[in-house]
């Protein structure tokens, strides 16, 4: 007799401030930095008006908090700044930015019997969910890092 085992997943859960949660792929955290120098860019959108300068490369820093719920955010004091890594296509380089988190992320897995909608009060986070999964009584959808810094995002974003 066979017992079916879920998968699961190695994943980071992380904190925007303003009571928003999501994951990304344990591979997707490249590092994490605690308040680090950050440089303001005018007549920029307020979710991406910062970069920071890391290992001779220019990123940009998005504040989802600020993307996703507009101005009614918090400002997060004492930033943290967690460095993803995506592809837009498993053929081109990898590529980096940063985001905003009001924590330092949490290493968690995910197993696939976890998985869930996605409930329509989060609905601002259809673009970007890859799917859903629950945690502790809480949908968390797992965020597309490629989609939300493409070009085509932060179009239809602004």
């Amino acid at each position: 007799m066979s017992e079916e085992v879920a998968k699961s997943s190695r994943a980071w859960l992380l904190n925007f401030g303003n009571n928003l949660v999501a994951a990304v792929g344990h591979h997707e955290m490249w590092q994490v930095l605690i308040s680090p120098k950050l440089f303001d860019i005018p007549l920029t959108t307020p979710y991406s008006r910062e970069v920071l300068i890391f290992q001779n490369r220019i990123l940009p820093v998005l504040e989802l908090s600020r993307l996703l719920k507009d101005k009614k955010t918090i400002p997060i004091t004492n930033p943290v700044v967690g460095i993803a890594v995506y592809q837009n296509d498993p053929t081109e380089p990898i590529r980096y930015s940063g985001l905003h988190l009001a924590t330092v992320p949490q290493n968690i897995y995910v197993s696939d019997d976890q998985a869930c909608d996605l409930p329509a009060n989060q609905d601002f986070w259809d673009p970007l969910a890859l799917s859903c999964f629950s945690l502790d009584d809480k949908a968390i959808p797992i965020i597309d890092l490629a989609y939300l810094f493409s070009e085509e995002f932060n179009i239809n974003a602004n």
